[in-house]
C-alpha cells in the first residue's frame, strides 16, 4: 500500500532557510512512497533552495519515492528553467 505525503513550501526557499527545510524534508518523507511537493507559495527561492529540492529528489529516487513539485508560480517556473532544471525539478 503506497502513502503520500504533501508538503507546503512556505514563500521563502533561500538560503537562510536551507538548514530547517533539509531536516523537515528528510523528517517527513522516510515512511511514504510519494511525496508531493506544493509550492503555490513561494515567492522567492535561490541556488541554495534550488540545489536542495534538486537533491531531495535525487535522494528520494534514490530510494524509490516518487516526488512532484506542483503549483510553481510562474516566476519560479521561469527560475527553475533558466537555471537548466526543468527536466530535473519538472
Amino acid at each position: 500500500m503506497s502513502s503520500c505525503t504533501t508538503i507546503q513550501l512556505d514563500a521563502d526557499l533561500t538560503i537562510s532557510q536551507v538548514g530547517v527545510w533539509l531536516t523537515r524534508l528528510a523528517d517527513e518523507t522516510l515512511a511514504d512512497n510519494e511525496v508531493i511537493i506544493d509550492a503555490s507559495e513561494l515567492v522567492r527561492v535561490d541556488a541554495s533552495g534550488l540545489q536542495l529540492l534538486l537533491a531531495f529528489k535525487k535522494s528520494c529516487a534514490a530510494k524509490n519515492i516518487a516526488v512532484a513539485l506542483f503549483n510553481v508560480p510562474k516566476t519560479i517556473q521561469e527560475l527553475i528553467r533558466v537555471s537548466g532544471l526543468s527536466q530535473e525539478l519538472g
